[in-house]
């Protein structure tokens, strides 16, 4: 285990982090099966929610690309499709345990946010009841960076004054949360929840320095390195 003695932010991601995306992304799987199926295609839900978790197994940026490739063979057939489908923001919820997980560390460090995003987002932490715990808000449509660019990572810490040292990152995805912040010397935590659970552990560099299984568990880990640093 790292020494963390001097950790001053935590920074999260939002989305599978804080908010669960589970409704929205199995909704938009749903349009794009009654679209195919509208056009003669035979998809079925379940074929979809494998593919997705494939194309996190494989690093794939666009999960909905893939399936949209793999199961559509007209090419027109595969623009109109994509023309249609929306992502559902609407549908998001926090995790049950985030307002409670946020309140009691924000006692204890500064919160941060490194998501990319759709514009709004501090509305809707504003909506959840989150954003009064949060201290920097770093979102990509606000900012014109988005992961894994380190440099929204940069704009992150420089709004908090804070070394990379003292911070740690907490995500879902290997690719955008856990590589880019090690590559700036951050302490990195994984949570596995959403499909970025799916992404296989890379080289021991790339590896996060904790991994948790929900927000809950990082109660214990946290404040038990709290209790020891005071």
């Amino acid at each position: 285990m790292p020494d963390v003695r001097g950790i001053q932010w935590l920074f999260f991601d939002v989305g599978d982090t804080l908010v669960d995306e589970w409704e929205p992304v199995d909704d938009i799987i749903g349009q794009f099966v009654r679209e195919a199926c509208a056009l003669g295609y035979q998809v079925e839900m379940q074929t979809v929610r494998e593919l997705f978790a494939a194309s996190y197994r494989n690093y794939e940026q666009w999960p909905m690309k893939l399936a949209i490739r793999t199961l559509i063979s007209d090419e027109g057939h595969r623009e109109q499709i994509q023309e249609k489908l929306k992502f559902r923001k609407e549908l998001e919820r926090p995790f049950a345990s985030a307002d409670a997980v946020l309140q009691t560390l924000s006692q204890h460090y500064k919160i941060g946010i490194i998501a990319n995003q759709s514009p709004g987002t501090e509305n809707r932490l504003d909506s959840y009841g989150l954003r009064k715990y949060v201290d920097v808000l770093a979102c990509s449509a606000e900012e014109g960076v988005s992961k894994p660019d380190p440099e929204l990572y940069a704009v992150a810490l420089k709004q908090a004054g804070c070394k990379p040292e003292e911070a740690v990152m907490i995500g879902d995805r290997i690719d955008n949360d856990i590589i880019p912040a090690k590559k700036l010397g951050m302490h990195t935590i994984r949570i596995l929840q959403g499909y970025g659970r799916f992404q296989p552990e890379l080289a021991d560099a790339e590896r996060p320095d904790w991994t948790v299984e929900s927000l809950e568990e990082l109660l214990p880990l946290l404040m038990v390195t709290q209790s020891s640093d005071n």
